[in-house]
């Protein structure tokens, strides 16, 4: 029996009606569901085949008891953690990891701003195995051609932004040796007028679609960089004297 890991952000409160539709086809075609046990979507999902009657579930659990269980006929999964981690969601990531690698397609309900979601994506696309994404901003499904790993890269990155120590990672993956760590990116930042400190919190002196400011109670808290301003700050820094054209080649 095929089976289908299905996943979602927890931020998405009801089940999308063309996700409802492939969740009837699942139990059409007998596919095996993978879910998880946590309160949001994996209980919607459990609650959908419970109330169908579908038997063909495991949840998956990294505890004893799942938290949520909705049917006595689903098996149980129990997925032993070794991570050395007390931050819930690193141990979560490893039930993830069990239940892509136990199957063999995977169904994500994203809302493009989960990193959960985007890392059980991404996690199938490494894999070579099919994953269906359905995106909230659209409502709907993309497109079968469109998910690849630049494009959910792309759709997590404009709803959450690089953090300055993404910006060093990004540039040095793409071979621009430009800065060692923050404190050299955030220098360089002020001194060209892309942003300001001010009482300790960096502030915006560019165009906005560069930026996504982060607010508390009213005021500025931080920022974090579009993909609009990593595009244009790639090609700025390629334009400086001290860059070299071999530098891309590493």
């Amino acid at each position: 029996m095929k089976k289908v890991f299905i996943s979602g952000s927890i931020a998405i409160k009801t089940l999308p009606d063309c996700v409802l539709q492939s969740l009837d086809k699942m139990m059409q075609n007998n596919l095996e569901i993978l879910v998880g046990d946590a309160s949001g979507i994996d209980e919607q999902i459990q609650k959908y085949f419970s109330k169908h009657k579908y038997q063909y579930v495991t949840v998956y659990s990294i505890y004893n008891q799942p938290r949520n269980l909705n049917s006595s006929d689903f098996k149980v999964k129990i997925i032993d953690v070794e991570v050395e981690s007390s931050r819930e969601r690193e141990k979560q990531k490893e039930k993830d990891k069990a239940m892509t690698n136990d199957s063999e397609y995977s169904l994500v309900i994203w809302d493009g701003k989960s990193k959960g979601s985007y890392s059980n994506i991404l996690r199938s696309l490494e894999q070579n195995k099919p994953v269906k994404v359905y995106l909230d901003e659209i409502n709907n499904f993309i497109e079968k051609n469109k998910i690849t790993v630049p494009e959910i890269e792309y759709i997590y990155r404009k709803n959450n932004g690089y953090a300055a120590q993404e910006v060093v990672e990004y540039l040095l993956e793409s071979n621009i040796n430009q800065f060692k760590n923050t404190r050299e990116l955030n220098k360089y930042l002020i001194e060209n007028k892309i942003i300001a400190k001010e009482e300790s919190i960096y502030v915006p002196l560019m165009d906005e679609k560069f930026f996504i400011v982060e607010k508390y109670q009213g005021k500025v808290s931080g920022l974090k960089f579009t993909n609009e301003f990593m595009q244009w700050f790639e090609l700025e820094l390629k334009k400086l004297p001290n860059f070299e054209q071999d530098d891309m080649f590493g």
